[in-house]
């Protein structure tokens, strides 16, 4: 179940943004969200989150979002981690690709949103 909730979350979180949805990829994100490790930034927290999506979502800037290897690391009846590898492709073609660890968390209300995301180091070979 958990697996199936972790993958149709990031399915709408990534169609939301190629799809320039702000409103509807801002509703997968926690009011409470912090995210680590981003060059340039200590944190960037829900505000901040919303600000660069109302900027680049307008542009169509993104091509497509993929998340490959997905491994659930923790799972409770209200929490999921995960550690996935993301890669971001632009209309430029430029490519972004990163090691994620994700929290997502059911609130309240029902929704699962993500709460805490963390770009991991390179994995040495």
């Amino acid at each position: 179940m958990s697996q199936k909730i972790v993958e149709d979350f990031l399915l709408r979180f990534a169609k939301t943004a190629v799809e320039g949805d702000h409103a509807g990829h801002m509703a997968l994100i926690s009011k409470k969200v912090l995210v680590h490790g981003v060059p340039g930034f200590e944190t960037i927290d829900y505000d901040s989150w919303s600000r660069q999506c109302a900027h680049e979502f307008p542009q169509f800037l993104i091509r497509s979002i993929d998340y490959v290897g997905m491994d659930i690391k923790l799972e409770t009846d209200t929490l999921l981690c995960i550690e996935t590898h993301e890669t971001v492709e632009a209309r430029d073609g430029t490519v972004n690709s990163n090691l994620l660890e994700i929290f997502i968390e059911r609130e309240e209300d029902g929704k699962w949103r993500i709460v805490q995301e963390r770009i991991l180091p390179a994995q040495m070979h």
